[in-house]
């Protein structure tokens, strides 16, 4: 199992992440048991077909460094074609420093109904209208098969965790378990406005070990995984890290996740495999919500877009790599945006492997077949 095929499996079940923290309605409210709230959030199959997406995420180590990012912005996708590329315009920013070393970087990621548009340093670049086309038959053509052979889309967390093992050749049964377990210690602390929905917010803690062992089940299902660890270093795991709490934020009404915070202390020293580092806790953040659920959104695309491999080029590259034979390296495909990056199964293939590109040559205009070759990866 290669190193990409997994990332493209792991990335289609992060993906699924908006249909999971769907919900049915029930008696939510203040006095709800919040073991039922939690349970009726995450066990559902209400899908999140648009919103506004708002993702943040912090570290920090003391005076060795912070470092924080968020994504944000709203999307729209195809209520009645789950598989469909939805529209998008996200905004994404990180900053940080530490060792000497700093960072500071911010742009956009916008998918229209006939472009995407990359925007870095208040510039945007565009793919190009055919070649996103072809790019996006491709992508979609890949969803159709995946939810061909597993005979639904999916739409729930642990659908789309069996969807995504059974791709990689893993036992699905491995996602059998039941996700409020993850979360101990509950509280119901009320009913809140949360722009403008009333929401129920439950807080707790995380079971570190429960989650460990559970992601640690469903990795060594996949065939050539090489996760092996044992109990005592799941306690290791456990024992350093001092706090490790949430909050939840439900609809009252649908049971619709608006908001989950998550909160972690890890105390380096407590861990005897890891590097030294003169810090007594290293401390995470990370907080997802989603707001307009369901809601209409307007794309639309940024004004005075330049062909994006002037992008490219900033950064020594040519072309897309191994997308650039998506589109069966036809007229106005990836390959034409970088030269060399598609025309052939040569060295300019920016790291493609030939298998790939030979199969995606023999795909010809079949975004279907191309979107096979991806095995090949």
């Amino acid at each position: 199992m290669t190193r990409t095929r997994s990332l493209f499996a792991a990335s289609l079940l992060a993906l699924s992440v908006p249909a999971a923290i769907a919900g049915c309605g029930g008696d939510s409210g203040s006095d709800e048991d919040p073991q039922d709230v939690i349970e009726a959030t995450f066990n559902n199959d209400e899908q999140v077909s648009s919103g506004v997406l708002d993702l943040s995420f912090d570290v920090s180590a003391g005076d060795q460094g912070s470092f924080n990012a968020s994504l944000d912005g709203p999307f729209q996708g195809d209520s009645d074609d789950p598989t469909a590329v939805p529209q998008l315009d996200l905004t994404a920013s990180a900053s940080g420093e530490g060792g000497g070393q700093s960072i500071d970087f911010s742009g956009a990621l916008t998918i229209t109904d006939d472009n995407l548009y990359v925007t870095y340093q208040d510039q945007a670049y565009e793919v190009g209208t055919d070649t996103f086309n072809q790019l996006k038959d491709s992508i979609e053509a890949s969803a159709d098969q995946a939810d061909t052979q597993s005979g639904d889309a999916a739409s729930s967390f642990k659908e789309g965790c069996e969807q995504a093992i059974e791709a990689q050749g893993g036992d699905a049964s491995a996602c059998d378990f039941d996700l409020s377990g993850w979360f101990t210690n509950l509280s119901n602390d009320g009913t809140e406005d949360l722009d403008g929905t009333s929401v129920v917010h439950v807080s707790g803690d995380v079971d570190v070990s429960q989650i460990a062992t559970d992601l640690i089940g469903i990795a060594q299902t996949v065939p050539g995984a090489s996760a092996q660890v044992d109990q005592a270093q799941v306690d290791q795991l456990e024992s350093a890290i001092s706090d490790a709490s949430f909050d939840v934020y439900s609809g009252e009404d649908d049971d619709i996740l608006r908001k989950l915070d998550l909160n972690l202390s890890i105390d380096p020293s407590a861990v005897e495999s890891a590097t030294p580092v003169p810090v007594d806790s290293v401390d995470f953040g990370l907080s997802v919500g989603i707001g307009d659920v369901n809601e209409d959104q307007t794309i639309e695309a940024p004004s005075g877009a330049k062909p994006l491999d002037e992008l490219l080029s900033q950064f020594g590259l040519s072309g897309l790599g191994p997308l650039g034979g998506v589109s069966g390296l036809g007229g106005g495909g990836l390959g034409d945006l970088g030269g060399s990056a598609g025309g052939s199964s040569g060295s300019g293939s920016g790291g493609a492997s030939d298998a790939y590109l030979q199969c995606v040559q023999a795909a010809g205009n079949d975004p279907q077949e191309a979107a096979k070759c991806l095995d090949q990866l």
